[in-house]
Order: structure tokens, then sequence, then C-alpha cells
């Protein structure tokens, strides 16, 4: 503190230069508002050197990636004139959609089918015109259900669905696509259901929902405080003043974001409200004491000085504690939740900045308050009966912590990891019921994709290349969450069985050249190219998953590489891996292995810096206990309820950590200043009353500010702010009651012959 304190006393002494320099740099920072971008992707979240990313983008290099919108016409029957004309409409409506690639639309009006009649072969589309007799829809069902690459893919099974889809270019424009493929969408709906999908439609309707989440959290959380402050302290600057500095801290942070290239993603939307908290937090400790030193001055310069005297140290150690907490997000190689702890160290900087400087600032240009602090009387008497029952029943409420953690240790083993990304959204919300429409009716609409390298056979046209291709395909069909594969082995048989009829054998090296020759001649090229590489020497094949859980497609990777050689003895036969669900099964991987760095690291951080402060290892350890006790049960409780440690459940522990020291810091900073005045039990008593009460308010203000969170359109971000509230009430309930017994029980045991 007293490095600073030459700074600090500008703001007491100087308060109107103080307060115009801060005003200055509040309309700088509110400058970088105008550069903040939002990340709705989940794009260069692996780190470049990755395996399974540089798996995803040898596969992109090969075969290319498209971004794809999927529209679903669901109807009684799909084989109806009013639905075919329908297809027929959107399929032609859809290729005028501004970034959609006309000539990569798939539909039933688009594709080319080569089906067996009694005269011969006929190569034609499904819908080159409607079917004018019953007959010939019983035909057009045939040849649908005749076609593998078509049946479960483009057609349910119970003929009440149908899928559009259509290719995106390069650098397209996702508000654009989104509002004209909506419209379109509007437009035909009724009788019909009609479903949007696909990655463009997420991404977008995650964008958006950023953006709206925004607009709502930061004033309804404003407001909360606002009524938060005035029950505190029922005097209108113990209002006015907190909350300028709250709007502050988040101008100066999001500021901060702007200027320094951070996007907003759904990590780093929950910033604003932490903000709001933590800036609370630091205010209402310093209010608090400022309001209990009043009487005790004329000025309101001499009072700023002792409020800074009492409570700065404090403030200014959670705060650098509550940066580096944050900052151990960084041990994460998961690109938002490093982003995330540059941004929460920085913001939590600078509302410890601001709560030092603009709040002594302003108070010293005020006349001290008449009459003496607020106080609760039933929180007092709640504190107190609190402090009491931890000091009379010591040896209970150790039972009964002991059997809690031993609880929470076990569920932490039922924690799920990974996010499933449909859940991002609530069940009503359009993309998931669409998603889940998919995947109950289709073969899903999650992939993998798997590329097998030929070069050992010589090219994908070898025979034993082919039947290994086929054996390999008929064991991914053995799981049940595979609803579909897809390859070039798919065209083949297609065109094996049109030409020769069903036969159980696998055609040879000449007629497997023969198909992929029709194939070519028949189909554009972006079709023939998405199944082979142009040097014939790769395949690709599609695994279409009807489950969105992140757990099933690590087991189905990790039982594909232990398997895969059965299927393809020859050693240099390698398999290279892409497709969307790769980079789940990647990223919950480094999830879990920064989540156990992340707490070490930032448990460690807070145990070192309170080793530094109280310089004690008693005290120091002593610090870690409210917080450690409190993130066993929260972890335990999302075992139990089947919460998933995902990206954004991730930032639990350094919150946990770099808020929650907040409370123990002031306990036993205030303890330790009334041990030197008082007998251990009085102190104990007084400390749980005078700064417990602080505690409370700020207790109260993260619980109703985090709970704010709770109306994010995003279930992650929902979880995290009632899980982030909860945490800041038990370590409230901890530090109340942990302490008092704990301290009480060391000075008791000091106090006995054996130790005097």
């Amino acid at each position: 503190m007293h490095i600073f304190q030459p700074l600090l006393r500008l703001s007491y002494t100087r308060p109107k230069t103080t307060l115009l320099a801060l005003f200055a740099i509040t309309l700088l920072m509110a400058g970088g508002l105008n550069q903040l971008e939002t990340r709705n992707s989940f794009d260069g979240e692996l780190p470049a050197d990755d395996p399974i990313n540089q798996g995803i983008e040898a596969a992109k290099a090969t075969f290319g990636e498209r971004s794809i919108v999927l529209i679903g016409l669901e109807t009684g029957s799909v084989y109806s004139p009013e639905a075919a004309q329908k297809i027929i409409d959107i399929s032609n409506e859809l290729a005028k959609v501004p970034h959609v690639l006309s000539d990569e639309i798939v539909s039933l009006a688009t594709l080319s089918n080569v089906s067996h009649r009694d005269w011969g072969l006929e190569t034609g589309g499904f819908l080159d015109e409607l079917p004018a007799d019953e007959a010939a829809w019983q035909q057009l069902k045939a040849d649908v259900a005749g076609n593998a690459m078509v049946l479960d893919r483009l057609v349910s099974a119970d003929e009440s669905l149908t899928v559009i889809a259509a290719a995106l270019e390069e650098g397209f424009e996702g508000g654009t696509v989104y509002d004209a493929v909506s419209e379109l969408a509007d437009h035909y709906a009724g009788p019909e259901r009609i479903h949007i999908t696909g990655a463009p439609i997420l991404v977008e309707d995650v964008q958006r929902g950023i953006s709206g989440d925004s607009r709502r959290f930061i004033p309804i959380a404003i407001v909360l405080i606002f009524i938060g402050f005035y029950i505190s302290f029922r005097r209108l600057p113990g209002v006015l003043l907190p909350v300028g500095m709250v709007i502050m801290s988040i101008l100066w942070t999001m500021g901060f974001m702007g200027y320094a290239g951070l996007p907003v993603t759904v990590v780093s939307n929950a910033l604003p409200v932490i903000m709001v908290a933590v800036a609370s937090s630091y205010a209402i400790h310093f209010m608090n004491a400022y309001y209990r030193l009043a009487d005790q001055h004329s000025t309101g310069p001499a009072l700023a000085e002792a409020t800074l005297q009492k409570i700065g140290l404090p403030i200014l150690i959670t705060g650098l504690t509550s940066a580096l907490g944050s900052a151990s997000l960084l041990i994460f190689k998961i690109t938002s939740l490093r982003e995330f702890g540059i941004i929460g160290s920085v913001g939590f900087l600078l509302a410890t900045v601001i709560c030092l400087t603009f709040l002594p600032a302003v108070c010293a240009l005020l006349k001290p308050p008449a009459g003496k602090a607020y106080q609760s009387a039933g929180l007092q008497r709640f504190l107190r009966s609190l402090t009491q029952m931890a000091q009379g029943h010591r040896r209970a409420i150790t039972v009964a912590y002991l059997l809690l953690i031993a609880g929470a240790v076990y569920f932490i083993g039922q924690v799920k990891i990974g996010d499933d990304y449909l859940k991002f959204f609530p069940k009503s919300h359009q993309g998931r019921v669409a998603a889940e429409t998919f995947n109950d009716k289709l073969s899903g609409v999650r992939t993998m994709d798997i590329v097998v390298d030929a070069t050992a056979y010589g090219g994908i046209k070898d025979e034993a290349f082919f039947r290994n291709l086929n054996g390999f395909q008929d064991y991914l069909m053995d799981y049940e969450e595979v609803g579909h594969t897809y390859s070039y082995r798919d065209v083949v048989h297609h065109l094996s069985t049109n030409l020769n009829g069903e036969t159980d054998a696998l055609p040879g090296s000449s007629e497997i050249a023969q198909y992929l020759m029709l194939h070519e001649m028949s189909a554009t090229p972006g079709e023939v190219f998405a199944l082979r590489s142009e040097d014939d020497n790769q395949a690709r094949i599609q695994v279409f998953l009807k489950s969105s859980d992140p757990e099933v497609h690590q087991a189905l990777y990790e039982d594909i590489q232990r398997d895969a050689a059965r299927f393809f003895p020859e050693g240099n036969t390698p398999l290279t891996f892409g497709g969307d669900v790769m980079h789940r099964i990647a990223l919950g991987t480094y999830i879990v292995e920064g989540k156990v760095q992340n707490i070490i690291l930032a448990l460690l951080i807070v145990f070192l810096s309170c080793l530094i402060i109280f310089r004690s290892l008693p005290k120091s350890l002593m610090a870690l206990l409210p917080i450690t006790v409190s993130l066993l049960m929260v972890f335990g409780l999302m075992g139990v309820i089947g919460i998933r440690l995902g990206i954004s459940t991730a930032l639990l522990t350094a919150m946990i950590v770099g808020i929650g020291v907040d409370f123990a810091v002031h306990y036993l900073v205030g303890y330790f200043r009334d041990r030197e005045e008082m007998p251990a039990d009085e102190a104990i008593t007084h400390n749980s009353l005078h700064t417990g009460q602080a505690i409370a308010y700020d207790a109260a203000s993260n619980i109703a500010g985090f709970s704010v969170l709770s109306f994010s359109g995003f279930l992650p971000v929902q979880h995290f702010g009632w899980l982030l509230a909860l945490s800041m009430l038990l370590i409230f309930l901890n530090t109340m009651v942990l302490y008092p017994a704990l301290l009480t029980q060391k000075e008791r045991q000091l106090a006995t012959p054996e130790f005097a």
C-alpha cells in the first residue's frame, strides 16, 4: 500500500484534478467500444500444432469445406403434389439467396438419379416433372427407396421430412444469408412446417443472442445493484457513487477489449455482469468503511483519507489477487478462455484503480454524512446467530463439512466433459428443434469425416482397398449413434445394383473404374470430388451422427483409431479425421487438462499472494479454506445434476477463486486488526458483525448480479450464472461459519496450559 500511497493521496488532496483525469480516460476508453467485434465461431479455438486440428486442416485442404444451410420441409407426406411443388419452389428460390452457390443446391428437385427400368437404365432428376398419376408417385417412392444416398439423408423413411441443402460461397455474409433464408422459410410455412438449421444459421443465432444478451444484461444488473446499494446504505451518495464506479469499470474494460482486438464471444459475453459484481464488491467495502468512520471526521478530505487507510489495503489485495486468479485461465490452450483470462485480469485491475481513486475523490468533495452508518437489525441478528452457532458447535460443524466434502469429491467424478452444442439453446429454439428433428427422422446433422489414404493400394479403384473400405463402413454402421455413412462405395454400389441387379459380389478394379467414370459424367465436379481426391489416392467417408453428445463422439473416435488396423492391415494406410465433431473432441481434452492445471494454479496464486500479505503460512492456508470447500461443493453439485464442464463453466474456478477471495481477505484482515485491541471471542463477534455486514452486502450484490445471466439465451451461460451466484452464497456461508469455528478452536487451544 505504501508504494501506491503518493498516487492515492492525490485522490483526496487534488480531487477535482483526479476526477477530470478520470473523466478524460473514460472518454478515451469509451472510444474502444466502436471497435468491438463479435466472434461466434469456434474456429481457431485449438492450437495450430494440435494433431486433431492438423487433421481437420488436412481434410479441408484436400476436399475443401463448404458452409451448408439446411431447410427441412416436414409434412404428412413428401409424396404429394403440394409438398413436391414446394420442394421445387424452395430449391429455385434458394438459388436466388445472396451467397448461395446455385449449382450446389441438393434436393429432390436438383439431384440426378440413375434408376433401373424394364427397358434399361434411366438417368434424370427425381422431380424433373411432377408425377401425373398414382403409378408415377409410386415409382418416385421406389426410386428414392432404392437410392441409399438419398433415403434417410434427404428423405426420411416415414416420408414426412425432406431436406433442401445449399452450399455457400467463401466469405459469405452470415446476417444476409440468415435473413433471406428465414424470410424464405416464413413465406413457405403452412400447412407444412419449415425448419432451418446448419452451421451458418446456428452461428448467426449465437451472434444475435450475444448482442441481445449484452443489451439485456447490463441495464438489469445495474438496476439490481442500484436497489442493493440503497438497501445497504439508505443514502443517495451510497447509491450513485458505486453505480458511477461500476459504469466506469464496464466502459474501461469493454473499451480495452475494443482497442486490444479481443472479441466478444459466448465466453466473454458474461463479462459486463462479472464487472458489475466485481466493481460493486469493491465499492461496498469502501462505502461501508466510509459511513462507519463518518462520525470521527469533520471534513471530506480527512474522511476520504481515513477510509483509504482502513480499507484501501484489503481492496488492493483482493483486486490484485482477483486479477491474478483470472490470469490463471492463460494456462488453458483454448483461445476464448485465454482471451477471457486477459480481459478479466485487466478488468479487475481497472476496477481496483477506479475504486481507489474515483470514490475517495468524490467523497473528498462531499461533507461527511451526519448520523451513524445504517445497520440492518435483521442482518445483525443473523450474523450473530451464525457466529454463535459456529463457535458453540465446532465438532458437529467439522463432521458435517467432512461428510459434505467426501460427497462432493465422489460426485465430481460424475461430471461430464464437453459442450453439447445443440444444448447451447433452449428446447424451443428453432435451430435446436430443426437439428433434433433431423436427428430423429434422418441420419443426423453432426458429421465426422474420415479420409483414408489408398496410396499403398495404388489408389481407391483397387479391388482390395474397396473391399476393406466396404467392411470398414459396415463396421461403422454397427454403432447405434451412427445414422449413415457415405463414400464413393455407395456410388459404386448404387450404379452396380441398377446395372446388374442386387448381388453380394463386390466389383473388381475395372468395374469400379467404370462406375466412377459414369458417376463423373453424370454428376457435378463438386459432388464427385467431395468423395474422392482428384488423384484418386484418397477416399472420404462422411459419418452422420444422430447424437450431439461429445462423449459419444469421443468414444467413437477412440474405437475407430483402435480398430482401423483390422480393416486396413497395410501399415501405411493412414486415417485423417475432419468434420465439425472433431473440434469438440479436441476441446474436451483441453478443457480437462486445463481445468486441473487452472485449479492448482489459481489456488497457488491466492496462497502466494496471501503469504506475501500476511507473512504467515497458517493465515495463508486459512484464506484458501472457504474457497476450496466451496469449489468442491459446486463441482460436486454439477456432477449430481448433470451440468457439463464446457467452455463456459470452465471459467468457474478462476471466477470463484478470484472473486471469492474478497470475502476471506476482508474477514481475516478485519479479525487480525480487531484482535490487536480486544480478546479473541470479542474480536470474532465484532468482526463478524461489522466486516461480516459488508461481506454479506458484497455476497448479495454478487448473487444478484450473477443471477442476471440466467436471462441468457444460451444454456451454458445460464448455468455459469446461477452456479457462480450459488458459489458466492456458499463462500459467504463458509467464510462466516468456518472462520469463527476455526479461530475459536485455535485461541482456546493456545489458552490451555500445555500451550501457555
